[in-house]
């Protein structure tokens, strides 16, 4: 008998550890004596996993491309269909309670805030139709992640998503051993069902540690999500990326140190230690001459081209410093903003290879800083939630923020892709709820019926 995400995602979770909806005592939430607590049925449950499933990987006929003729391809108008349409149905479950959205967005304004300055950029956009676009598909998947938060708990979150990333390690094992000609580049580097080895690395950055917390909440289905684990680590290694293999190697690290202190009094000054540590690590290697560092790196002293780079873009985005260009209008081609850049490098980077610098540039100053708000409260917030939320559940925000905080050195972070900033979304609403407002009703229990 087949098992449906919905149902792995309540599996054990009470016997292993609380879930969200368990944490205080404060009585259902009501409108008009309707009850908003209605769990998600099956139905829910796998479409929830779907959306997210075609968020992360794209549409199963997109992975038979090599990179070349995704290249040639522009734009993916059936694939955005898909990903809006099945976002979009979970977004109509919740679009009537508009009290309850309301009190999501009070949870972090400035991340709601960042989002509308997204959207109104098209008004001063160097490429309109590109931000009409991707701000709209921005603003669903924010929208998505909201819904996520309000149908789910956390517990049951991770588990929908470790359902994802087992998947995704299946087939990206498949297209690595039986079908290289898509799943292996020229160089020998694996990407799987991508077309770029990043990509790969990324998914088991993210993954990695979703799978092992998923196995913490559900012990019998450790035998799952564990070696999907180890297959996404063998993956990342296979892939090559040396950036993403450096973030992922200090994410899992921090993951065993939160895990060691959580509980004692000296948390909140080991994490932040931690992850200032892990930076410096990630800083020193990024822009060090040292030739012994860069030959382990394979790499160049310019860090493959970010360093150069960064300092092309930098005049650029201070010729527009408050508002920058428009959101995903400035690496358009050799008419957009950034066309010298292209020009001089010889090469066509899609993003500024620093989330800071891509924002300063795309959304500004007021953009970058709104952003910044958001992620300096998720942190400290992040740090509560260890303590108010047991088990592995609460531990999660914490590692995902350190997690994008360490990819946005050498790359584009968490607010370029759209499923980095849908776990991001959950990540900082789950922290916003738990480290600032721990006494209002749990916001899993506002659920729809």
């Amino acid at each position: 008998m087949t098992t449906t995400p919905t149902e792995l995602a309540r599996v054990d979770v009470a016997e292993a550890e609380p879930s969200l909806a368990e944490v205080g005592s404060t009585p259902s939430p009501t409108v008009g004596g309707e009850s908003l607590v209605g769990l998600p049925g099956m139905a829910e449950g796998a479409l929830a996993w779907a959306a997210c499933f075609v968020l992360f990987h794209g549409l199963p006929m997109d992975w038979f491309r090599t990179r070349d003729e995704a290249l040639a391809v522009e734009g993916n108008l059936p694939m955005v269909i898909v990903q809006l349409a099945l976002m979009g149905l979970g977004i109509a479950r919740v679009a009537g309670s508009f009290d309850w959205l309301l009190r999501v967005v009070r949870l972090d304004a400035a991340l709601f805030g960042f989002v509308a300055m997204t959207m109104m950029s098209v008004f001063w956009s160097a490429d309109p139709g590109e931000t009409v676009r991707q701000s709209t598909i921005f603003l669903t998947v924010t929208l998505f992640a909201m819904y996520l938060v309000l149908r789910f708990s956390l517990p049951e979150i991770l588990q929908i998503w470790a359902l994802v990333f087992t998947a995704s390690a299946i087939a990206n094992l498949y297209f690595v051993l039986r079908l290289p000609v898509y799943g292996v580049s020229e160089a020998g580097q694996w990407d799987g069902v991508y077309t770029q080895k990043n990509a790969l690395g990324w998914m088991a950055l993210v993954g990695v540690p979703v799978l092992l917390s998923a196995g913490r909440i559900a012990p019998r289905f450790r035998l799952l999500y564990y070696p999907a684990a180890a297959a996404l680590v063998a993956l990342l290694l296979g892939s090559q990326s040396k950036t993403m293999l450096l973030a992922s190697g200090g994410s899992i690290g921090l993951m065993a140190v939160y895990q060691l202190f959580r509980g004692r009094k000296t948390m909140r000054g080991v994490a932040y230690l931690g992850l200032l540590a892990a930076v410096g690590v990630t800083v020193t290697l990024t822009v060090t001459n040292i030739e012994a560092l860069t030959e382990l790196l394979d790499k160049d002293v310019s860090f493959t081209g970010r360093i150069p780079l960064w300092q092309l873009l930098v005049p650029i985005a201070a010729a527009e410093p408050l508002i920058g260009y428009g959101y995903k209008a400035v690496f358009t081609g050799y008419f957009g903003p950034v066309h010298e850049v292209w020009v001089l490098e010889n090469w066509n980077p899609s993003h500024a290879h620093n989330e800071l610098l891509n924002l300063w540039l795309q959304v500004g100053a007021v953009g970058m800083g709104l952003y910044l708000v958001s992620l300096g409260r998720a942190l400290p917030r992040s740090v509560r939630t260890v303590a108010a939320l047991p088990g592995a559940a609460g531990l999660w925000p914490l590692v995902f923020v350190s997690s994008a905080i360490l990819v946005s050195i050498t790359e584009s972070g968490m607010s370029n892709s759209v499923a980095g900033w849908m776990m991001f979304v959950v990540a900082v609403l789950s922290a916003s709820y738990h480290g600032a407002n721990p006494d209002i009703p749990r916001i899993a229990q506002l659920r729809p019926s």
